[in-house]
């Protein structure tokens, strides 16, 4: 029997200790059973490892539309937490590190609620804030580029976000805004 999304969610929250933020999800679209405890939208089932793509590929070439959420690993060195969205408002991939043989895997479950949690938070500032964004966090490397309702561009090499230390700084200017 495939999993189902419910089974994600339950995964998530046994594992990562706390339920998936909801409003992650896109209202508007079915999510398919890609492989092991990953689903994504039907744009990302065509190729059927488009969830694999590098980042630089993921960004120009993944349609709108595409969404990709969960666990996905390609062995006991390499696993992780995906959360991958392209949206004409902005694409976001974040491969968070989870489940490897070798790995704190509760230190990565508070880092990847953490993250999830502030991005739950984050996207609608977004959404009201920008013109368009992108970000990436991708087993600790990271950029970011956004583009404010005023034309001011934001950008960096790290990952957004780091619990324990929250945002970055250059994300003053966006979250100081009322």
């Amino acid at each position: 029997m495939e999993p189902t999304l419910d089974s994600l969610l339950t995964h998530y929250a046994e594992r990562i200790g706390g339920p998936f933020p909801l409003s992650l999800l896109p209202p508007d679209r079915p999510l398919h059973w890609q492989g092991q405890t990953l689903f994504g939208t039907a744009q990302a089932l065509e190729p059927p490892d488009q969830f694999q793509y590098t980042v630089d590929a993921f960004l120009s070439e993944a349609p709108l539309g595409t969404f990709s959420v969960g666990f996905w690993g390609h062995g006991m060195h390499s696993g992780a937490f995906h959360y991958q969205r392209r949206e004409p408002w902005g694409s976001l991939f974040l491969r968070l590190p989870y489940g490897g043989f070798f790995e704190d895997n509760e230190r990565a479950a508070r880092r990847i609620k953490a993250t999830m949690e502030w991005f739950a938070r984050f996207l609608p500032i977004l959404g009201e804030r920008t013109h368009h964004f992108t970000a990436v966090d991708s087993m600790g490397d990271g950029l970011f580029r956004i583009v404010l309702t005023d034309g001011r561009v934001i950008e960096g090499d790290s990952p957004l976000f780091e619990p324990g230390r929250g945002p970055v700084e250059a994300l003053r200017p966006l979250l100081e805004t009322p």
